[in-house]
């Protein structure tokens, strides 16, 4: 078995295993994979995908495993070799899994015969399309605050003011390399802001997946007016999808703080999070 690391190089060599959301975020600051290939022709045998959260804090620096998928059960143990040697690099303290239920029982048994918990459980990811949020009652207002707009109005001076705000604020939302991403990643005709005398105190971000499903990133509002600037930065998100999307769009919300758990269940009541297993190990630094 041959031990493959992946980068932003390689990784589209292996997109059909991993699909094409999956592999571009290898490159990005905190995500890292492996790949094992099969000495005897080459082969793909096994992989893995993971991203370091909580990196700087000693104490709580996780890793999460975003994609695994095991074709030969003889290189499960080679892949979680690599796996664990790796992630020494930060160290990490805990290891967490979430992937879909539609991975396979396969990779479920791997990561419990590798240490972990495994549980299926409902995932935080919620898919709708654009025309379910084109009927909601929240929808049906037209008229929007002049404090929210979207990210294309913004210098990127200003952009990164706010997105600096957000980091010393411990608000990264699903990117934990916020800081080092560019503008131009997100989605600038539907990406959100608010603002407070000409100050950035929320944002609601969205990127365009390879497979083009428009994905939650980061929700946040700051200040004592931060329920009015979600809800008013939703609104406008939904709008200027309006504008610049099909309504068979879909869109993955993520709810992956209180602030989206709170609004995706107050707007999304009957919303069910994708199936999905997920469980947890400790590590040994």
């Amino acid at each position: 078995m041959t031990i493959i690391e992946l980068n932003g190089i390689n990784a589209s060599i292996y997109a059909s295993y991993m699909g094409e959301d999956m592999a571009e975020n290898l490159g990005r600051e905190f995500y890292r994979g492996f790949v094992v290939k099969s000495d005897e022709d080459g082969s793909f045998a096994a992989g893995v995908v993971w991203e370091y959260r909580n990196v700087g804090d000693e104490e709580s620096t996780e890793s999460v495993i975003k994609w695994i998928r095991i074709a030969d059960a003889d290189a499960a143990e080679p892949l979680f070799q690599a796996y664990s040697e790796k992630i020494r690099e930060y160290p990490v303290v805990r290891s967490r899994f979430v992937i879909p239920v539609k991975d396979g029982k396969t990779e479920r048994e791997a990561l419990k015969k590798a240490g972990f918990t495994a549980k299926l459980t409902e995932g935080d990811s919620i898919i709708v399309s654009l025309a379910e949020l084109l009927k909601m009652p929240l929808a049906k207002k037209r008229k929007l605050p002049e404090q929210i707009g979207t990210i294309n109005e913004l210098t990127l001076r200003s952009f990164k003011r706010g997105i600096t705000k957000c980091v010393m604020a411990g608000k990264k939302g699903l990117c934990e390399d916020l800081i080092y991403l560019p503008m131009s990643w997100f989605e600038a005709d539907v990406s959100c802001f608010a603002k407070k005398e000409d100050l950035i105190c929320g944002y609601l971000l969205f990127h365009k997946l390879p497979s083009g499903m428009i994905s939650i990133q980061l929700m946040v509002a700051l200040g004592e007016d931060y329920q009015q600037n979600l809800i008013g930065m939703m609104r406008k998100f939904i709008f200027a999808m309006e504008e610049n999307y099909p309504t068979d769009t879909k869109i993955l919300l993520n709810r992956h703080n209180q602030a989206s758990l709170q609004l995706t269940e107050k707007l999304l009541p009957r919303g069910f999070g994708i199936p999905v297993y997920a469980g947890e190990r400790e590590e040994q630094s």
